[in-house]
């Protein structure tokens, strides 16, 4: 039996590059290590925590990206997911009272983009149909957070949380037979 290799074969790193990618790992590490000592020292708000996130989302986007699997997809789910809990982290400690209104926003256009961008990129669709669902589901998760007290007092929130709770309603009503069958084949069950 000769199993057929699938994933490219990975390109040897360029010395600049290693070296640049040392810096910049050194470089974030001791910056947010004095951010949080200056933290600590001064006293008040965690905003030292908002600056290594802000470091770590960088390098993961950056400095550390996956090249198998890579599309814009996962890769605009990977910036939507470090930005809302950049936000989380600024509402938390900083300034609280206006990510429960502006996450759902920023969720819903992203969801409506990908959207968009998986029809308008039909034929390569079925690689990226779970990426764009594992979006949906984040959108899914988000309700909770703008709705912890009833009555609705976030009625902006919650419209845009319903606007993506039909546009994933719609997405999987019309890709049932694409889905089920990149769900089969993620998971290796006979698609056959």
């Amino acid at each position: 039996m000769n199993p057929k290799i699938i994933y490219p074969i990975p390109e040897m790193q360029s010395t600049f590059y290693r070296n640049l990618r040392n810096i910049a790992r050194i470089s974030f590490i001791a910056a947010a290590l004095i951010c949080f000592l200056i933290n600590f020292l001064v006293k008040g708000k965690m905003w030292s925590l908002i600056v290594a996130w802000s470091l770590f989302s960088v390098w993961r986007l950056v400095f550390s990206l996956r090249l198998v699997e890579f599309s814009i997809y996962s890769h605009a789910i990977k910036v939507t997911f470090y930005v809302v809990i950049l936000l989380i982290l600024i509402d938390h400690f900083l300034a609280p009272g206006w990510a429960e209104t502006v996450i759902p926003i920023i969720l819903f256009a992203d969801l409506l983009v990908m959207f968009v961008l998986f029809f308008a990129l039909y034929e390569k669709k079925d690689r990226h149909l779970v990426s764009i669902m594992l979006l949906g589901i984040l959108n899914l998760v988000s309700i909770p957070y703008s709705i912890h007290s009833w009555p609705i007092r976030n009625w902006i929130a919650f419209s845009f949380q319903i606007a993506s709770l039909a546009l994933f309603i719609v997405m999987i009503i019309v890709n049932r037979k694409d889905l089920i069958y990149e769900l089969k084949a993620r998971f290796q069950v006979n698609t056959k």
